[in-house]
């Protein structure tokens, strides 16, 4: 089984295409989930250099899949998207390695992704 670079989960389509267009312009190959169930879906089936979440989805929240992904790997690097700046706390205690704060800007969030990739 091939190691694809990121899984990607995000219930928003215009953030989910918005983010998908910036990895394919440099060069990250990228699943896309659309919810917490999927992702978990895909997390298990799959294997990733990194799984990027974004907090709240339906079915289960970011912090959720990656309390369920920690329990059978605890070293893949976990990045949690969020608008709310009062979850960082939470994100951290559930194994997330990043969070980044919506909305997204620039490229600094591309630079720290492409730096946990090249470590892999």
């Amino acid at each position: 089984m091939s190691i694809k670079d990121i899984l990607y989960a995000e219930d928003e389509f215009t953030n989910r295409k918005l983010l998908q267009i910036q990895f394919e312009k440099n060069d990250l190959q990228c699943d896309l989930a659309r919810d917490g169930r999927e992702a978990l879906d895909l997390a298990t089936s799959n294997q990733y250099k990194m799984i990027i979440l974004d907090q709240y989805m339906p079915g289960l929240n970011g912090d959720e899949v990656a309390r369920t992904i920690r329990q059978t790997d605890p070293n893949i690097p976990l990045i949690a998207i969020t608008s709310d700046d009062m979850e960082i706390e939470n994100l951290r205690k559930a194994g997330f390695n990043e969070v980044f704060i919506k909305p997204l800007r620039g490229t600094g969030h591309i630079d720290k992704i492409k730096e946990y990739i090249n470590k892999v």
